[in-house]
């Protein structure tokens, strides 16, 4: 069976893998955009000191000479007294009049402005200068570097995601051979093994497994088989024996009634146990794959009155009658297929129809040759207690649907195996309380 709704295991070592390197990328990504933002703005910072001091070089109190700022930059420019005062000598317009003089000589980050501050420490030009730039280009080198790396990581991330799960089918594969193979391997197929590659890793001790696995179960089963058929040829003498002892007593003139009766008792006792063998001996050849059919012409509706007539006493048991019907436009009934085969078929089928049959209702039994599929079709209706049965796994070995009743479950998987045999079909259907049963036969 496949299951769904589940991700696979390909799936998961792929999200596996992205989860971890998704992780580790980003950790490295962000570790990386800082140290290059560190150098960054030191480099920056660098820019801006050379800038400043450049200016300040051009600049003089004595007299007072001050240099023109570039476009985009504006200057503050003061003179030192005596006293440590400072005199403002030039100040750019704009927003660069509400920067205060910084602590110290450097570049700081004030009002969405990198200002830089410099000082000429000489007396003859005491002179201070503010240089500053608008922050936002820096800002906006920063965050196109941020943007980039978390780009690549995505990118990179669904890349190696695609690569990991194309490698993965490719690990894999052996895994899935295994499944494909074990799918195909029955109970009548347990001879196949499963392909061992020679990888000297867990896939190669996996199927190796498996293989040492299916020995096994294929040595229990034949045992159980072997046990099976050689029980069922052990019974089948002592039964004959005891059947024929039974009816040279049954044929002795001075037998009473009453010892006749318990006789006949006897008779149908292994009559019945003379089926459950020939079953059993059937279901072991089916199971070890040696089923062999002898098949010859004979009268299907011939064989069906005949099973009937054997069935009348438990039909009469559960207050059932059967009625039979031949279909009046088939002239022949004559089919090619094995007799005995056939009849177990026909028995199992009417013994369940009589046994889940609602009390005091009829059986109805058609047979025909069907021109549409020009095949022989016989059909077994009876009425049950219940709606409708799940016939879905009717046919399924020593499944039965009420517990309750006795039984091994096995009659309609038996006939669906030998009517598999003989190319044929067994359909069943249920509703409205009325269960059908059909084998459709080549002729």
């Amino acid at each position: 069976m496949k299951i769904t709704g589940q991700p696979g295991i390909r799936l998961k070592i792929t999200s596996a893998f992205a989860l971890v390197f998704t992780l580790l990328s980003i950790g490295l990504n962000l570790y990386s955009y800082y140290k290059i933002k560190r150098l960054i703005i030191a480099d920056n910072n660098r820019y801006l000191l050379s800038r400043a001091k450049a200016l300040l070089d051009k600049t003089e109190v004595n007299p007072v000479i001050i240099p023109l700022p570039e476009k985009n930059t504006f200057l503050k420019i003061f003179a030192r007294n005596y006293n440590g005062s400072k005199t403002l000598l030039f100040q750019s317009p704009g927003a660069i009049s509400k920067v205060n003089i910084p602590g110290h000589t450097g570049v700081t980050d004030t009002l969405g402005y990198r200002v830089a501050y410099v000082v000429n420490t000489s007396d003859d030009n005491p002179a201070e200068l503010l240089f500053a730039v608008n922050a936002d280009s820096l800002e906006a080198t920063l965050r196109y570097l941020l943007l980039l790396l978390l780009l690549s990581t995505v990118v990179s991330v669904l890349i190696s995601g695609m690569i990991s799960f194309w490698l993965a089918r490719i690990f894999l594969k052996p895994l899935q051979q295994i499944i494909n193979k074990t799918k195909n391997i029955t109970g009548g197929e347990l001879k196949e093994r499963v392909p061992v590659k020679q990888s000297n890793d867990e896939l190669q001790e996996l199927a190796e497994t498996i293989n040492d696995m299916l020995q096994r179960i294929d040595f229990a089963l034949q045992q159980q088989q072997n046990f099976f058929a050689s029980a069922s040829h052990e019974l089948k003498t002592p039964l004959a024996i005891m059947r024929a002892e039974l009816e040279v007593n049954l044929k002795r003139p001075a037998i009473t009634d009453q010892m006749a009766e318990v006789l006949n008792s006897q008779m149908d006792e292994i009559n019945r146990l003379q089926n459950i063998v020939e079953e059993f001996l059937l279901i072991s050849q089916i199971k070890a794959g040696r089923l062999v059919l002898k098949s010859y012409k004979f009268d299907l509706s011939d064989l069906l009155l005949k099973v009937s007539y054997q069935l009348r006493a438990l039909a009469t048991e559960k207050d059932v009658r059967m009625n039979i019907h031949f279909n009046k436009e088939t002239d022949n009934f004559t089919i090619t297929a094995d007799k005995e085969k056939i009849r177990i078929v026909i028995a199992n089928l009417l013994v369940n129809a009589i046994k889940y049959s609602v009390n005091g209702k009829d059986i109805k039994c058609t047979v025909g040759f069907d021109h549409e599929l020009r095949k022989m079709v016989l059909r077994v209706e009876n009425s049950i207690a219940a709606p409708a049965v799940d016939t879905v796994n009717l046919t399924t070995a020593f499944y039965r649907n009420n517990i309750m009743e006795v039984g091994a479950g096995m009659g309609l998987w038996l006939c669906r195996e030998i009517v598999d045999a003989h190319g044929g079909q067994l359909v069943l259907n249920s509703c409205n309380f009325c269960f059908t049963s059909s084998v459709v036969l080549p002729v």
